[in-house]
């Protein structure tokens, strides 16, 4: 990587300001005809591909730390009147 690195480094301000405006340029002309080219060969997702990869995305819940919960610190607290009353 180190050497393609140093190429680029290497070129003038103004080849590389091409260069790296053809690379956009060239992605966002890929990115605007991937649509038309997906529909020209019939590669459209159907209703039951779109299911299906939505019952792939994985469920995620939050769950609370113990020790966090408002009845864990009321826990904490009568716990810590045990100690002190013991004492």
């Amino acid at each position: 990587m180190s050497a393609i690195w140093r190429w680029f480094n290497g070129l003038s301000k103004t080849s590389r300001l091409a260069l790296g405006g053809g690379l956009i340029t060239y992605g966002l002309i890929g990115d605007y005809l991937t649509d038309s080219v997906g529909d020209a060969f019939g590669l459209t997702p159907t209703e039951q591909d779109k299911q299906k990869l939505r019952d792939m995305v994985p469920k995620i819940s939050a769950v609370d730390k113990p020790g966090h919960s408002p009845q864990d610190k009321e826990v904490e607290a009568q716990l810590a009147e045990l100690k002190r009353n013991r004492s």
